[in-house]
């Protein structure tokens, strides 16, 4: 089984600069920050999560947010299988390693240590593949491209995404191909995911690079 943790580790090499969080997958309605922006303090917190209410915060942070090369975005799900239940404490925690952030192991390991409770994050198999336009995940919808029962095809899924030609191209913003872990919930950690390249920028659409997608499933996938 492939090493994800150590690989991404070799991959992932810079900072991330745009954190963001959103209520119960509403990624449309997501509090943005850039690492140019000055911290939020605890009355901003305090003030986004008294907004509105809310089931699951959802943290997202994002390296090379501008580079379709080397664009990852990290999704993680505050749900009940994480030891940490506190959703000021998490969006804390969260701002915190996203303004004082060393490496990529050593992130993950943070959020091991103080939000999960557990070593966890990228240590299991990835359980399926989906592709969406960042931001506008659930408006626009997701396509299913692969999942652990099935023999990894790319003909299949270059095909399915030949069938979205909303995804497949987009002036709305980035495609995300993202890897879904613990989608069933059965393991003791959160259910989160790893997005990765997939797009490149021609004139004012975003259009899907289907060698990029074919080399990440491959290589995420250990193939």
């Amino acid at each position: 089984m492939i090493n994800l943790k150590d690989k991404l580790s070799h991959i992932i090499t810079s900072r991330p600069d745009v954190i963001q969080f959103a209520k119960d997958r509403k990624y449309e309605e997501a509090w943005i920050i850039k690492l140019s922006d000055k911290k939020p303090t605890e009355v901003d917190i305090e003030r986004y999560l008294k907004k509105d209410k809310f089931e699951t915060i959802i943290v997202e942070y994002i390296w090379n947010s501008q580079d379709d090369n080397n664009r990852f975005v990290l999704t993680l799900f505050l749900d009940k299988k994480c030891k940490l239940q506190d959703p000021k404490k998490f969006i804390e925690i969260s701002l915190d390693l996203f303004y004082t952030y060393s490496n990529f192991e050593d992130f993950l390991n943070i959020i091991d240590n103080q939000i999960i409770g557990s070593e966890y994050l990228l240590l299991n198999q990835t359980d399926s593949i989906n592709l969406g336009v960042f931001n506008y995940w659930l408006s626009v919808g997701p396509v299913d491209l692969w999942s652990k029962k099935e023999i990894y095809d790319f003909e299949k899924i270059k095909s399915k995404i030949k069938t979205r030609p909303e995804i497949e191209r987009t002036d709305l913003n980035y495609q995300g191909l993202l890897f879904r872990f613990n989608v069933s919930g059965i393991l003791d950690g959160p259910y989160y995911g790893i997005k990765t390249p997939c797009c490149n920028k021609i004139g004012n659409d975003w259009v899907i690079d289907f060698d990029k997608v074919e080399y990440w499933t491959k290589l995420m996938l250990g193939i």
